[in-house]
């Protein structure tokens, strides 16, 4: 499946003197959105030789760590096409120390158009931007939106009309697709009843990043406390709390922490991507808050795999489902704040705003009364909707629209 929404940002930017920066968690589609991208430029007559791929987490190139290395093998390159433009692509760059100004100085020198990856943040750290003299561009590339689920899985069994079986309908597929997860590579070789695999790869994948993308990475030396502290973000997926609240619960398992030491933690969950960090925003107030933040696993499924019986609630995936949604349509996510009512997601876009409550349904009362009646509070005229897996639109008698969820995340 081709992942035509990055891989039209790409196209977007090919050859503009600016890196093309790549930015993601561990499998969730990076190498084969750039091998994907490099076909492109192939059919497009650009020859092999003119196009350069390494991967730095390869076999063949992982002792390759030192801005030295990088230059003299790109600097190679350049020389072996004799100066004609040429397209370079350097898969997980964070393992070399320096590159920012070995890619400065390619740019300057060389007729070339550079796109790097990494899986994690470390690769933005520090003052890589000026550098850079701020010619980059970053693509940020997020496991499987519902769009991708739906097109991904096409041809599977009840997936399509087919003689003498029932087609799903879309909240069970919808439903299939919390179930199985966000990883491209839960569906890659593997259907919905390779269940315990899925799992297996899902716990290895989970494993890999704590130990490439948090521990090395940011040279953590004290981590036992980490299964701690992620047992309850994932326990506490879709709820605001504190690093304080967080610290309390690794102290009252015998494990002394301090606050600073919860707030290094998280740098490193998020700078992963295995987690998203959704800050809070008073809306009344205009002003981003800066405690009691929402996180966010980056597969519903991976977190389940990982806790085992201890399900996430149905609430709690779609809730996490959407944020990835919104993140993928390049919103900036808040939870809103308005005096004592929270609302889910305020996404923002420029200076345009939408506020976005979701549930599972609106037909129970409270939660109608809740869902609706936070969105109806807010006193501006942005856009506002209820998302839930109900399969009916409808209208509140406040103005506010409940739409099915699985229609507006089918639309991609």
């Amino acid at each position: 499946m081709l992942r035509r929404l990055y891989l039209n940002k790409l196209e977007m930017y090919v050859d503009r003197n600016v890196v093309k920066i790549i930015t993601g968690v561990r499998r969730s589609g990076k190498t084969t959105l750039i091998r994907q991208f490099i076909e492109e430029l192939k059919e497009s007559n650009i020859p092999d030789e003119r196009i350069f791929y390494v991967n730095f987490e390869g076999v063949l190139y992982s002792y390759f760590n030192k801005s030295s290395d990088l230059r003299d093998m790109m600097l190679s390159f350049v020389e072996s096409v004799n100066g004609e433009h040429c397209y370079i692509f350097l898969d997980e760059l964070q393992r070399v120390e320096g590159w920012e100004e070995v890619i400065a100085e390619m740019l300057n020198l060389c007729d070339c158009d550079i796109y790097v990856s990494s899986s994690n943040a470390s690769l933005l750290r520090g003052d890589f931007a000026k550098k850079l003299d701020y010619r980059y561009v970053k693509i940020d590339v997020y496991p499987l939106t519902f769009s991708e689920y739906l097109e991904m899985t096409a041809g599977e069994p009840g997936h399509y009309a087919e003689e003498g079986s029932e087609q799903l309908s879309r909240k069970e597929l919808f439903d299939d697709y919390l179930r199985r997860g966000f990883m491209p590579g839960a569906y890659t070789g593997c259907t919905a009843d390779n269940e315990e695999f899925i799992k297996d790869y899902l716990r290895n994948v989970y494993n890999t990043i704590l130990l490439k993308d948090v521990v090395q990475c940011n040279k953590l030396r004290d981590i036992s406390h980490l299964d701690k502290i992620m047992e309850y973000i994932l326990s506490h997926t879709g709820e605001t709390f504190s690093p304080k609240s967080l610290r309390d619960h690794v102290k009252a398992q015998g494990v002394t922490i301090s606050v600073d030491t919860v707030y290094s933690f998280l740098d490193a969950l998020t700078g992963s991507y295995l987690i998203r960090k959704v800050p809070r925003y008073d809306i009344k107030a205009d002003r981003e808050l800066e405690t009691h933040e929402k996180y966010y696993i980056c597969d519903t499924a991976m977190r389940n795999a990982v806790m085992g019986d201890e399900g996430a609630s149905y609430e709690s995936m779609i809730e996490t489902a959407l944020c990835l949604e919104l993140l993928a349509r390049g919103f900036k996510l808040y939870v809103g704040k308005n005096n004592q009512s929270q609302i889910d997601f305020m996404g923002v876009k420029g200076d345009d705003r939408t506020y976005l409550n979701c549930c599972a349904t609106v037909d129970d009362k409270d939660v109608a009364k809740k869902k609706f009646g936070s969105l109806v509070r807010i006193r501006d005229n942005y856009f506002k909707m209820v998302l839930s897996t109900d399969s009916e639109t409808k209208i509140n008698k406040g103005g506010i629209i409940n739409y099915p969820i699985t229609e507006f995340m089918a639309q991609g």
